[in-house]
């Protein structure tokens, strides 16, 4: 796993906006990381080290809220900006093609990007994530209209301020049963905390969530014949339970999918060995069993 301080330290600026924080490692094949919201690359932190000995692994920081510079005021933020932006950073990196590995609220951007950008994409790995007629999860839905209200943000940074209540059931403790207290304090919400522009690119994100986006997403890849992986926390309730992972199998022609035992939204966070096994297998052999389970060798 990689520490706070040495993910921090590795962190380069593209010029996107006034600044798009990335992390970059390895070689070979590309694999996109792609975070959720209220969160940004470091969430990967504990699958990098090995995935980066065999691929090139570039992990964006998307304006979702944890991120380390606030955008340029005049961006869009909608679900088709942001496909446009992680475009933008494949265009100063010179790639031509990537395999998608996202997770929680990053999944909706996924597809969205691979609905604009379909032959920029090779290939997917989607974990406990929106899609189809979903998007915000319901218990999350509440936030684009929260985000409206003022002053709502400034009282939510200040509750993030109080370590007791982030791993609470109601809070952040429905996305992740083993990261703690401090790794949420320090390495996801420390900029939202203590940057009112980072709170404003979130509120600006966050308006446009809306099942609109990932509903015209999903009727453009009903063509998309990439290999896609669907990977699913079994101990997602309150977020994304296993019927949204079946809603995901219907959305892409060519899926197949897997259960991890013990891992709520946050894979990466609960299961990151099993997670990094079954993106490799994928990567060494994508199938094309069609809706298919498959079984790691874990």
């Amino acid at each position: 796993m990689i520490s706070f301080t040495e993910y921090s330290e590795n962190l380069k600026t593209a010029p996107i906006g006034k600044g798009l924080s990335y992390w970059e490692k390895g070689q070979g094949q590309t694999l996109i990381f792609l975070h959720g919201a209220l969160a940004n690359g470091y969430t990967w932190r504990k699958v990098l080290p090995e995935l980066s000995k065999y691929y090139r692994c570039i992990v964006p920081h998307l304006p979702l809220g944890g991120h380390q510079i606030p955008i340029r005021e005049n961006i869009d933020l909608s679900p088709i900006g942001i496909a446009h932006i992680i475009k933008d950073l494949m265009d100063y990196k010179q790639i031509k093609s990537c395999t998608i590995i996202a997770n929680d609220t990053g999944g909706a951007y996924a597809q969205v990007f691979a609905s604009y950008y379909p032959g920029k994409v090779v290939g997917m790995v989607l974990s406990n994530c929106e899609g189809a007629d979903v998007f915000p999860p319901p218990s999350f839905a509440y936030l684009r209209y929260a985000v409206r209200v003022p002053f709502f943000l400034s009282l939510m940074s200040m509750s993030l301020r109080v370590k007791g209540i982030l791993k609470h059931p109601l809070m952040f403790g429905k996305l992740s049963l083993s990261v703690t207290t401090e790794e949420l304090r320090r390495g996801y919400f420390a900029s939202f905390i203590q940057n009112s522009a980072i709170r404003k690119d979130f509120k600006k994100a966050v308006k446009y969530w809306h099942p609109s986006f990932t509903l015209m997403a999903a009727q453009k890849l009903r063509t998309f014949q990439v290999p896609v992986l669907i990977v699913w926390g079994n101990r997602d309730i309150a977020l994304f339970p296993k019927q949204q992972m079946q809603k995901l199998l219907k959305v892409f022609p060519n899926a197949q999918w897997i259960e991890i035992n013990h891992s709520k939204t946050y894979i990466q966070e609960d299961a990151p060995e099993q997670l990094t096994h079954v993106i490799k297998q994928y990567m060494n052999g994508k199938s094309d069993s069609e809706g298919k389970e498959i079984k790691p060798q874990v």
